[in-house]
């Protein structure tokens, strides 16, 4: 049973990261494709972004680079959701539970530091759930890594 704890909390650490993603494509989408939800003040923000050039022979502005880091995450997430989502399924279980250690580790201490520097509900949100699915597969699937069931 604790292989099948190990491989479940990193899918569900990988699910978080693929929904996040289609959460973060859609509202990029949303707000920097389609300017829906654009008020006076916001347009008015994007305007003054858009108006601050970056690298003049690109054509870089300030809202570019927003636009992309936004872009960027959703892209990013992806990834991470893709990549933990294979190896749960096809990593041998001795390397699963390092891999879920230090994965926990990495997206707790990630979490209180934008909690703290950058307080973004969203980011931390992902940070905190995909990391208690890897404190989960790390702790419950601790007997797994050693050959116990």
């Amino acid at each position: 049973m604790t292989e099948q704890h190990l491989r479940g909390g990193i899918r569900f650490a990988a699910g978080v990261f693929l929904i996040s993603a289609g959460m973060q494509a859609m509202a990029h989408y949303q707000f920097y494709v389609a300017g829906m939800g654009l008020d006076e003040r916001r347009r008015a923000v994007m305007e003054a972004m858009q108006s601050y050039v970056l690298v003049p022979r690109l054509g870089t502005t300030l809202w570019t680079l927003h636009c992309m880091f936004s872009l960027s995450f959703a892209i990013f997430l992806i990834l991470a959701g893709t990549a933990y989502w294979w190896m749960a399924k096809d990593m041998p279980v001795s390397k699963l539970r390092a891999l879920a250690t230090a994965s926990a580790g990495l997206c707790l201490a990630a979490g209180l530091l934008v909690a703290v520097a950058y307080p973004v509900v969203h980011t931390v949100a992902i940070l905190l759930l995909s990391g208690l699915g890897f404190t989960w597969a790390a702790w419950r699937g601790r007997g797994a890594a050693l050959g116990r069931s």
